[in-house]
């Protein structure tokens, strides 16, 4: 199997197998276009993101390989992987990732990301902790609030 280099925009290198560039539809791409290129420099992705992108690609490996066959036990596996990996970053790495994993075109882990970011405002209890949680200051006066809180009741 070829390896490859993605390097970040800080200059951190990480070591890939062809089966994790090809999870991603424009790293696949690029070395497809560059004929034997074996380096990619991604100067939109810090080390700290593309590291969280590498993890999440190199676990989801053996399903692309597989193709399923493992079906149902390396199934549950990697849904018991997928929330543990998305639950212990905080929402800013989030963040970073769904707009990373939309970039890279990363199916799995841009709807793995935008899952937890609907689980959280799905958690709270109404516009007020929505607007904590994700620190969204509003722009409305209190009459016009009171009026579009009527309007919506």
């Amino acid at each position: 199997m070829e390896m490859f280099v993605l390097k970040s925009s800080d200059d951190e290198s990480f070591e890939v197998d062809e089966a994790v560039v090809l999870q991603s539809q424009l790293l696949s791409n690029l070395f497809e276009d560059c004929s034997g290129a074996r380096e990619c420099k991604i100067d939109e992705v810090t080390g700290e993101v593309l590291s969280k992108v590498v993890e999440y690609c190199k676990n989801h490996v053996v399903v692309v390989v597989d193709g399923g066959a493992n079906s149902s036990s390396s199934g549950d596996a990697l849904k018991k992987w997928d929330a543990e990996f998305i639950t212990r970053m905080d929402l800013s790495m989030v963040f970073d990732l769904i707009m990373t994993a939309n970039y890279l075109n990363i199916k799995g882990l841009f709807d793995l990301t935008c899952q937890r970011v609907a689980d959280e405002i799905a958690a709270c209890k109404d516009h007020k902790e929505i607007r904590a949680k994700f620190g969204i200051v509003s722009d409305y006066t209190a009459e016009e609030e009171a009026e579009v809180l009527k309007e919506n009741e």
